[in-house]
């Protein structure tokens, strides 16, 4: 018989906030490390939560802006500190008479001691899960203390260094001697090879109170195993946690305009999690971006008790749709590329070729990434045509509102788990933070419709293929690396937790330990060959992945960045505080070299907008020939996600937006080699790094459901715009198919000659010899300027062919907004540039040599004095 006295009445969750008055101390100093701030200063300062130390004394203005000049070094005392933030809370009757009152941390960064009124109720170590702690041993009414107390990231990875044994860690090496992998904490906080060191600590996601009674909900993962245009099946896991033997889950779900469509009950089993199944007639199906639309439904789930007391509700969307990773062995080989395996997304059954790149966090205090920042950032991706977004595995795991946003518009989420580029430990220890985080975010994250795939790991698995100290490293007998988390445990995880959901088990990886992970024709690939060792452009047409998910090549910041955060007297390309912001070694040097390539005369005296502007040109070039080529291979290849997307303070990297979320030139020559329909100039066949392309085609690219039939005008010109020779080639190609329509193998391929290609809505250009060969005749602008809603038109049209036609507007606004960017026109072609700005331009200042830049017959060009505008 149950005794009376131990009844608890149920009641709902109740979730209350802490207060917003935190401070910041300093709690201890590692000895040898010299503080440059009078402690007194650095005791009881006005704290942030979410945020984090370096942000907070920001605010306090007592140390420089480590993304500006050199700023950086002087703030890495920081990171070998100890922190402690504090604040009160209150607790009434209300919370303190439910029967389960608990701290909650959505993000703890990283190793931390929580103490409540004087007493641990619990530790962090994993910068990287939720964390919920008792507080009802020590709670009192009234008035309570919190103070959380965080240790140094630099001591304690190297304690855990020493603990678990030396590992490499520093990939190719340019990233600082730090052991990142030591500790779960967002690994390029360490330094990378585009982020600087920054070791901070803080609370640096939400934290607040919960109190509840007998039982509450957890995470719902809704997997959807069936969408098909007349039915769809959701199988849903819910996890409910406490006391479950007299409380009814009830799911209930509706459509997009709000009526319900299905629901079910269930009593939660003793264990695990309680299961349901939906099913839908008639469904909405959720589709990729360019696939379809993205309805999304709303799953509303209450917890109640026998007595008819509601527990618990929450609410999320779900999208309804199917997803397969299809990795099938080819039936025969492939005219010019082998035989292998594929590797390609499926969505509802229909295959998708990803287009995107990968993200990085967009800032190096992810806490300042608010949603209204993720949503301008998702849609600068969306207005270039990406469909896909790699979450790449030395940064986070997203907010919520990262993939909320991708949820409404259908942009892809290849999602890693956070290892990267090191030799994990695999001592108990440590694997239980990795499977614990592995499991909190598998959770929280599957119930999204636009996460497709979870992978194991950012190029571990390639380092101890390719890398000497990870090869020596593995080799040795009985050495853990990590393995055994891509292999076994996140399959398990994943499998356990979201069935619905891909895995791969690394970036890259060819399917099998038996094959090199970075093989052409298996699995997915990196191709860091053509920056980082041969150089020159060209060689991506040395390579035919099956899935592209990395390759990159560098380029400067927008100028207006650049200026902001570089001091003028060290803006020259090889400066101190130039190298300083580009974080790989010899970066500066690397980027010069390729500019070598194509271009005399280029040095580290060269005036440094010259060299920005031919790096800027360069790293546009580059990825658009490795894009078309990769669409080209289409079917053969199933994605080109490039590296990176974004970027996390003002540096010279290979990202398409730079660190104050401005697009650089390579942003907007995305926009073309995305388009659904691509017309492109490339080889037929696979071309061995080093060696000249035998023969060229008009090579397209259909990425729409409706077939492309048409004619496409070839023209053989001179530079100067004669038409030497030409004809006509008429395609038919199917839903997402492509075509190769080779040129005439008679056609010169002199310096100076060019093929030009045309169809109804679009045009492209092949020339023949490098820049340095081809005498590029001196064009003549004629521009008509005229005034817009919200800025004004520039129209130029030229007497003689320019390549690679930029207007830089933001050298006379830095707020100023252009499209299109990197046009080439053929004498007598006109082109409009919208110009989005609220200064009143002329077109004698647009039209100045600054301004209206090309690649012309004399490199380098600028004029210093800049026109002044009026606003």
């Amino acid at each position: 018989m149950t005794n009376p006295a131990s009844v608890v009445s149920p009641s709902p969750r109740l979730r209350q906030p802490l207060p917003v008055d935190w401070t910041l101390s300093l709690a201890s100093v590692e000895a040898g490390v010299e503080v440059p701030i009078d402690r007194d200063k650095l005791t009881g300062l006005p704290a942030t939560v979410p945020g984090c130390v370096h942000t907070d004394l920001l605010a306090a203005d007592l140390i420089p802006d480590p993304y500006l000049a050199e700023h950086e070094p002087q703030t890495h005392w920081i990171g070998r500190c100890d922190w402690a933030y504090e604040t009160r809370f209150e607790l009434g009757p209300e919370a303190l008479g439910q029967p389960h009152l608990e701290l909650v941390f959505e993000g703890l960064d990283t190793v931390a001691r929580v103490e409540v009124n004087g007493q641990e109720v619990g530790r962090s170590e994993n910068m990287h899960r939720r964390y919920r702690f008792d507080l009802k041993p020590v709670a009192q009414p009234g008035s309570n203390t919190l103070r959380v107390t965080f240790d140094s990231p630099y001591r304690f990875a190297h304690q855990m260094q020493a603990k678990f044994g030396e590992r490499p860690y520093t990939g190719l090496g340019s990233n600082p001697p730090l052991p990142h992998h030591m500790m779960r904490k967002m690994a390029c906080n360490f330094g990378w090879d585009w982020g600087p060191q920054l070791l901070t600590c803080g609370i640096w996601r939400p934290a607040f109170i919960e109190a509840w009674g007998t039982a509450r909900l957890g995470d719902a993962v809704p997997g959807v195993t069936r969408a098909d245009p007349d039915h769809a099946r959701v199988e849903l896991a819910v996890e409910v946690i406490g006391d479950r033997q007299d409380a009814t889950l009830h799911a209930i779900l509706r459509d997009p305009e709000g009526d319900a469509v299905a629901e079910g009950f269930t009593q939660p089993p003793s264990d695990g999690p309680a299961r349901l199944i939906l099913d839908i007639d008639k469904p909405q199906r959720w589709w990729p971006l360019g696939y379809g639309k993205q309805p999304l439904y709303t799953l509303s789930l209450t917890l109640q008790h026998a007595d008819g007391q509601t527990l618990d509700t929450t609410q999320q969307r779900v999208g309804l749709r199917t997803v397969e990773l299809v990795t099938d062995s080819d039936p025969e080989p492939v005219a010019g590329l082998g035989q292998g395996e594929t590797f390609h997304l499926r969505v509802n059954g229909q295959r998708v070729f990803c287009k995107g790149a990968n993200w990085i966090p967009d800032d190096c205090f992810p806490h300042r990434v608010t949603p209204e920042r993720y949503r301008r950032r998702i849609e600068q991706a969306i207005d270039v045509n990406m469909n896909m977004l790699r979450v790449w595995g030395g940064g986070t795991y997203e907010d919520h509102a990262f993939y909320d946003v991708c949820d409404e518009r259908g942009v892809l989420v290849w999602q890693d788990f956070m290892l990267a580029c090191a030799c994990y430990p695999e001592a108990s220890d440590y694997a239980a933070w990795v499977e614990a985080e592995a499991r909190d975010n598998v959770a929280r994250l599957s119930r999204h419709a636009s996460l497709v795939l979870w992978n194991g790991c950012n190029e571990n698995i390639m380092g101890a293929f390719e890398w000497p100290d990870f090869i020596d490293y593995v080799r040795q007998d009985g050495a853990d690396w990590g393995l055994k988390y891509y292999l076994e445990l996140f399959p398990r995880v994943v499998e356990e937790l979201a069935p619905a959901t891909p895995f791969w088990f690394a970036s890259p990886y060819s399917g099998s330990m038996d094959r090199h992970p970075n093989a052409n024709g298996y699995g997915n690939r990196h191709i860091w060959d053509v920056w980082n060792r041969h150089g020159d452009y060209r060689n991506y047409l040395g390579h035919f992945p099956r899935f592209a998910s990395e390759f990159g090549y560098q380029g400067p910041p927008t100028w207006p960045t650049l200026t902001r955060a570089i001091p003028e007297d060290q803006r020259g390309w090889m400066s101190d505080t130039m190298q300083h912001h580009n974080k790989q070694n010899q970066g500066q040097q690397r980027a010069l070299d390729r500019i070598a390539d194509d271009f005399d005369g280029i040095d580290a005296d060269t005036d440094p907008a010259d060299v920005w502007f031919l790096a800027t040109v360069n790293q546009c070039r580059a990825l658009t020939l490795g894009c078309e080529w990769f669409r080209a291979l289409s079917p053969w290849c199933g994605g080109a996600l490039y590296w990176q997307f974004n970027d996390c303070w003002p540096v010279t990297s290979w990202a398409a937006v730079d660190g104050d979320g401005r697009p650089k030139m390579l942003w907007h020559a995305t926009r073309r080699f995305f388009r659904d329909r691509l017309l492109t100039i490339l080889p037929v066949d696979v071309t061995p790094s080093g060696q000249a392309p035998e023969r060229m085609a008009v090579r397209l690219h259909n990425d729409t459901d409706r077939p492309w039939c048409e004619n496409a005008q070839v023209q053989l010109r001179h530079i100067d715009g004669r038409v030497l020779e030409e004809h006509a080639d008429r395609f038919d190609i199917p839903p997402r198919g492509t075509a190769c329509l080779p040129v005439p193998a008679d056609w010169p391929d002199a310096p100076g000659h060019l093929i030009f290609a045309t169809t109804a809505d679009d045009r492209a250009f092949y020339f023949f010899g490098r820049d340095r060969d081809i005498a590029y005749p001196t064009p003549i602008f004629d521009t008509r300027l005229e005034t817009t809603a919200d800025g004004c038109r520039l129209h130029v049209r030229t007497d003689q062919t320019v390549r690679d036609l930029y207007l830089l507007a933001e050298r006379l606004d830095p707020d100023a907004q252009v499209h299109p960017q990197g046009i080439t026109l053929l004498p007598g072609n006109t082109t409009i540039f919208e110009i989005k700005s609220t200064t009143h331009f002329t077109a004698e200042q647009l039209s100045h040599p600054n301004v209206l830049r090309y690649i012309g017959p004399s490199l380098p060009r600028v004029e210093h004095s800049l026109p002044t505008c009026s606003v």
